[in-house]
């Protein structure tokens, strides 16, 4: 079996920590972690993003020695994961993203709270998020308005499994 990393990002809003316990579930053979574990400091940005995108390639090097494939579900950039000391192109990574509409993450944020800037800001981040996903050679989109959380952790395992 051909090990490897997969993010599987999307703006806020799209459903990214719900599908890992889906996928922990049907991917015996892959540590699956949420990018978010273990807390997300106020005032959170780019630089914290970059250190814990960091972290996660460091765990994946070391899933990979026990023969295990990396799933990590939260807010991830190609760009950042590139650039990242801990990259290497023999993780084999992939890229996948939970498509929603700005329609749609706007009316799922707004039933969150979110309201002014930090609404705009994010359905604005969620078009760029899809432009770059979409760039990398290796990525994977799942429609995440006419999928429900079964649905498309189905679509993401077969993904998965198919790039192993």
């Amino acid at each position: 079996m051909k090990l490897g990393v997969f993010f599987i990002t999307g703006a806020c809003g799209t459903g990214k920590s719900t599908l890992v316990d889906y996928l922990k579930m049907d991917l015996p053979f892959a540590e699956v972690h949420d990018f978010d574990e273990g807390g997300v400091p106020d005032g959170a940005d780019r630089n914290w993003r970059k250190r814990r995108t960091d972290e996660w390639l460091k765990k994946a090097k070391l899933y990979r020695r026990e023969d295990k494939s990396t799933v990590i579900c939260g807010l991830s950039v190609p760009d950042e994961i590139r650039n990242s000391l801990a990259y290497s192109r023999s993780l084999n990574v992939h890229y996948g993203i939970i498509h929603v509409s700005q329609k749609e993450i706007r009316r799922r944020l707004e039933l969150r709270g979110w309201k002014g800037k930090l609404l705009e800001d994010n359905v604005n981040w969620a078009k760029d998020l899809d432009r770059y996903v979409k760039a990398e050679k290796y990525h994977y989109v799942v429609d995440g308005e006419r999928n429900d959380p079964s649905q498309m952790a189905k679509k993401f395992i077969n993904w998965i499994k198919k790039n192993i």
